[in-house]
């Protein structure tokens, strides 16, 4: 049975999880880098908002097509091959980017297809990695592990906004190089971890057969049952396809009124900052103040700071501070959300509840891209960023009016006894050293 968190190692024992923490770390440096290097190479190549909304609309609809076959692959085949493969490809997708701007032939076609294919590497990839990380983590620090995973990221973001500045302004295929070898890191992570990264074989094998209309079935069946979740479907596709129209513009416009590049770049180091502080701050928060009034407060927040980029967003710095105090109240609301999901649905269906999930999360992201970027060349920055400001003040008078929400606060009521996340394969727990799985 697991171990109580009084019994269980700290995360900084537990090697696995180190080296798949460090690996993942340095890759998303690497992703950093070049998420700013993409919008200024095609705004200056296109000379177009148009045209860098439509390559990051690929990169969006890559993952939302991707996203439901990659959970039932997650739950089907090995996912260390899931995530070897996907780092894999990514890595080479970048590394072709690179050589075609060092050539001087960057053609916007080219750029769109890489980024739809690394739209559904990327789904494949976070398909495997929640499930995967279940697998390394004991329950009881499921917590500490995700926001360890949040201050990770933002600190990434934090260091790979100017730094993809800076290499931008070197050379614009300076970046994309940089990523392509970022993704090296993560490949080897994924490889010498040693425990079992899952899903289960011998279940697999005494199970019945199912077809994969089946499997996805089963995983929207887990989906209707709870009504938390249901509600999170449509909540997080609704604000996150405002919230990645915010950073589409958040970036457009600040080149709109003359930034350079390395300027963008410290401003979103500066929102990145603040979502760190949030990581920091998370585990505090999140045993401190419900999970009610977190939501509640992140939604009034991001009207305001929306309202404060609009008004602001010719001075980059105090616009960079706005948004950075909307994204410092989400991490500990992706913390909570994160770690509520991780420890209650089972792990023979972990990728298509999760990847069906995120999914829903993302299916109107690409759609932000292209109305912020069309309404933007049509009338101004500033007009799309109100635009959005109006989306976040209906979706914050809508959340106390939502019963299921209300109720997040007295815990899942799934009645599955097959919840509980598995134990992590120890030395302790299966009486031998572990070794590398095959």
């Amino acid at each position: 049975m697991p171990r109580s968190e009084s019994e269980t190692p700290p995360l900084w024992r537990n090697r696995d999880y180190n080296l798949w923490w460090g690996g993942s770390a340095v890759s998303q440096l690497g992703s950093g880098v070049s998420q700013l290097a993409y919008p200024l190479l095609i705004l200056g190549v296109a000379d177009s908002a148009s045209s860098a909304g439509i390559i990051a609309a690929c990169a969006n609809i890559g993952y939302l097509g991707a996203s439901i076959p990659a959970g039932v692959a997650a739950d089907r085949v090995s996912r260390r091959a899931l995530l070897i493969v996907s780092s894999v490809v990514q890595l080479v997708l970048m590394a072709a980017v690179g050589l075609a701007v060092a050539g001087g032939h960057v053609w916007v076609p080219q750029i769109a297809v890489t980024a739809l294919v690394q739209g559904v590497m990327s789904a494949m990839h976070q398909a495997a990695t929640t499930p995967a990380l279940r697998r390394i983590v004991p329950p009881a620090q499921l917590k500490v592990a995700f926001a360890r995973e949040q201050a990770r990221d933002m600190g990434t973001q934090l260091a790979g906004s100017p730094l993809g500045g800076l290499l931008f302004g070197l050379a614009r295929w300076i970046p994309f190089a940089f990523d392509a070898v970022s993704y090296l890191f993560v490949t080897l992570a994924a490889l010498f971890i040693r425990g079992s990264l899952g899903p289960d074989r011998a279940e697999s094998k005494t199970a019945e057969p199912t077809s994969v209309r089946q499997d996805v079935g089963e995983g929207l069946r887990f989906l209707r049952r709870d009504s938390f979740l249901r509600f999170l479907l449509l909540w997080a596709a609704l604000s996150n396809c405002t919230l990645a129209g915010l950073a589409f513009m958040f970036v457009v416009a600040l080149r709109h009124h003359g930034a350079s590049a390395s300027v963008i770049g410290t401003s979103e180091s500066i929102v990145m900052a603040c979502g760190l502080l949030g990581a920091l701050a998370a585990g505090r928060i999140v045993r401190r103040v419900s999970g009610f009034q977190i939501v509640v407060t992140m939604s009034w927040l991001m009207v305001a700071g929306t309202l404060g980029i609009a008004a602001l967003v010719a001075r980059p710095w105090p616009a960079a501070l706005c948004f950075g105090s909307l994204v410092f109240f989400m991490t500990p609301l992706n913390v909570t959300f994160q770690a509520r999901m991780a420890a209650t649905v089972p792990d023979r269906i972990a990728g298509r509840v999760m990847t069906t999930t995120s999914m829903a999360a993302q299916s109107l992201k690409w759609l932000a891209p292209l109305v912020c970027g069309a309404l933007a060349d049509r009338f101004s920055p500033t007009a799309p960023i109100l635009g959005l400001a109006a989306m976040f003040a209906l979706l914050a008078v809508a959340i106390p009016l939502t019963p299921a929400l209300r109720r997040f606060d007295d815990g899942p009521h799934t009645g599955d006894a097959d919840l509980a996340a598995p134990e992590p394969a120890t030395p302790e727990t299966t009486g031998r050293d572990a070794e590398p799985a095959r």
